[in-house]
């Protein structure tokens, strides 16, 4: 069968079991991509779920499923959005079916929340305009904090990456890894505990409120070294959308930018305070320096023009843009 037959009929054995209230209002289908719902990212849907209903008076409801519960993969999420097979996503591995997103995860180009805050507002406009040639509606965006460097191997400094099998979530962090001489795996949240269970990566890039809320008990290491922030989009379906009253259309709009909102600023709340948590535990942590991360910047500084090259004259314009607004 294929994946969408397959994700159909598991929708329909869940919608079986929905309350009849429920089925006598519009509902929707929400996928995430982490498999954990106490994280902080599974979190804000959860709230954006809950404002809805509240603001709709039941009229909007959603079935949450985390990832890995559906057959779809993380890098399927933008695919089913657009083929209405799910009407809302948290679409946090977009870089191969919206590319532009890949731009906020340059390893280095970032260095600060300052910087994000003017990189997120100038790439806006471009991601609403290619999510909605794929028939989708961008209502927000979030971010982790800086991933940084896990392992169950010693990882204490960017010599420590030669050799390594990390997991990284886009080719972006892939050529962070690469040009340290380490060996780069790029895959969706769900499979990660299992490769890492099995060795099949010896190590992941993600942040303490991010994954290493969900492997901290499998890895050993936590290098702090910022490679880059990691970007995810609230979307949902245009067709399903555009069928909602305009009053709906307002409420889900506005409560999209409130929550991705929520998620930047708790994960920021907790990123410290998990790290230290993890620390008193055992595990070994390690903070880089500032000449580390300007060896990370001067390295990788090629890439970035090289990679907006490679995507076409709007990426390199986009990026030339953020480049001037940051500085670097």
């Amino acid at each position: 069968m294929k994946w969408k037959q397959i994700a159909a009929a598991s929708l329909f054995a869940a919608s079986l079991v929905a309350s009849a209230a429920a089925q006598a209002a519009t509902t929707w289908e929400a996928y995430v991509y982490n498999p954990v719902a106490t994280l902080p990212s599974v979190k804000a849907v959860q709230r954006f779920i809950d404002e809805v209903k509240e603001k709709t008076h039941g009229e909007l409801l959603f079935n949450l499923h985390l990832g890995g519960s559906l057959p779809i993969k993380a890098d399927g999420i933008t695919a089913a959005v657009g083929d209405n097979v799910v009407q809302f996503g948290d679409d946090g591995f977009a870089t191969g079916t919206i590319p532009i997103t890949g731009m906020l995860r340059l390893p280095l180009l970032l260095q600060n929340y300052d910087d994000l805050a003017k990189a997120m507002e100038i790439i806006r406009p471009n991601l609403e305009a290619a999510y909605a040639k794929r028939g989708i509606v961008f209502l927000g965006q979030y971010t982790y904090p800086f991933q940084v460097v896990w392992g169950k191997k010693k990882i204490t400094s960017l010599a420590d990456i030669k050799g390594l099998k990390l997991r990284v979530t886009s080719v972006e962090q892939g050529e962070f890894i690469r040009r340290f001489g380490g060996v780069p795996l790029t895959m969706g949240s769900p499979d990660v505990a299992a490769a890492l269970d099995r060795g099949v990566v010896e190590g992941a890039l993600t942040a303490s409120s991010g994954g290493g809320l969900t492997w901290h008990d499998l890895l050993k290491y936590r290098y702090g070294f910022p490679t880059s922030y990691v970007n995810s989009s609230f979307v949902v379906n245009k067709e399903a959308f555009d069928a909602l009253p305009p009053a709906t259309q307002k409420i889900v709009r506005e409560a999209g930018a409130i929550q991705t909102n929520w998620a930047v600023g708790e994960m920021q709340r907790v990123e410290d305070e998990v790290t230290e948590q993890f620390r008193k535990e055992g595990m070994i942590t390690t903070a880089a320096t500032a000449e580390e991360i300007k060896e990370g910047t001067d390295k990788l500084r090629p890439y970035w023009d090289d990679w907006a090259k490679a995507k076409g004259p709007e990426a390199a314009a986009i990026l030339a843009k953020i480049r001037a607004a940051v500085g670097r």
